[in-house]
């Protein structure tokens, strides 16, 4: 028995029972801290991941409908003998470029992740 009246029995459970460390020298802090912050960036990596694929979604799924909607558009403009070209057919234009270059940066960016 030990002379220790805070040290816990052999087999002692519960509040006074403390975890048993392994011999060894104790960590160093400096290595904690660069572990912590290693795993921190990790994190934040894949949460920036994931709000980019989310964030370049909605903004395709918005171009497509900004797209469609001026298309729409200039073709009932151009049936009804209105100016189809200077709204509505820009509009749709400068959209469907911008689609599709969103979309070729997204495909090239996934190709680009894949690789590495």
């Amino acid at each position: 028995m030990t002379e220790d009246p805070d040290e816990p029995l052999e087999g002692d459970i519960g509040p006074a029972a403390r975890a048993v460390r392994p011999a060894g020298p104790p960590p160093d802090p400096a290595e904690e801290m660069r572990r912590y912050t290693a795993e921190r960036e990790e994190r934040r990596r894949r949460t920036n991941a994931v709000s980019g694929r989310v964030a370049a979604a909605l903004g395709a799924v918005l171009l497509a409908f900004l797209t469609y909607d001026a298309v729409r558009a200039a073709i009932d403009d151009h049936a009804h003998g209105r100016d189809w070209i200077y709204p509505p057919g820009i509009v749709a234009a400068v959209c469907g470029v911008m689609l599709v270059a969103l979309l070729t940066w997204l495909v090239l960016v996934v190709a680009v992740r894949h690789t590495n």
